[in-house]
């Protein structure tokens, strides 16, 4: 049976498409659905992780509001942590480092170029940007300067890489 509108992944042929394809229209597509979920008023808010403490996303999930905490108990518990006025330097306040969850640090670099057709052992028409075009675009829908990333690194990518 055919899946249900709105589902993810698509029908999609993943098996056409390069390790780097198949992994980007994957991905462009469950982020498009969250957009998508946000605009129906599904979802309420993203956050980036990045710019984030425990604390900022206890907050966007309703369990500092006892209106939308389910656990009582919980509730307590979390608001004390939180609480910027009387716990300040309670570690959950703070945005956590870029020094953990670094696996990828040094192995797999892409810049927009390689997310274009021809790239990669893809099958795509050298010209085709259609990729590239829906990551650019997300990027920019999630707050992200898409001038960080370059066209292309000096060192290319092993499309037979295992990430």
């Amino acid at each position: 049976s055919p899946p249900p509108p709105g589902a993810v992944p698509p029908r999609h042929n993943f098996y056409a498409d390069s390790c780097i394809e198949a992994t980007g229209e994957f991905m462009a597509t469950y982020l498009e659905k969250m957009l998508e979920a946000r605009s129906r008023g599904d979802i309420d808010a993203f956050y980036r992780i990045e710019d984030s403490s425990a604390c900022d996303v206890a907050e966007a999930a309703g369990l500092l509001s006892s209106n939308t905490t389910v656990y009582e108990p919980n509730h307590a518990r979390i608001e004390r942590r939180c609480d910027r006025d009387n716990n300040w330097n309670n570690p959950a306040q703070s945005i956590v480092e870029k020094k953990l969850n670094r696996v990828n640090e040094g192995k797999v670099r892409l810049g927009w170029m390689d997310l274009r057709g021809g790239a990669h052992g893809s099958r795509r028409k050298g010209d085709d940007r259609t990729l590239e075009r829906r990551v650019r675009k997300l990027f920019s829908s999630f707050g992200y300067d898409e001038t960080t990333i370059p066209l292309e690194y000096h060192e290319p990518v092993d499309s037979h890489s295992e990430l």
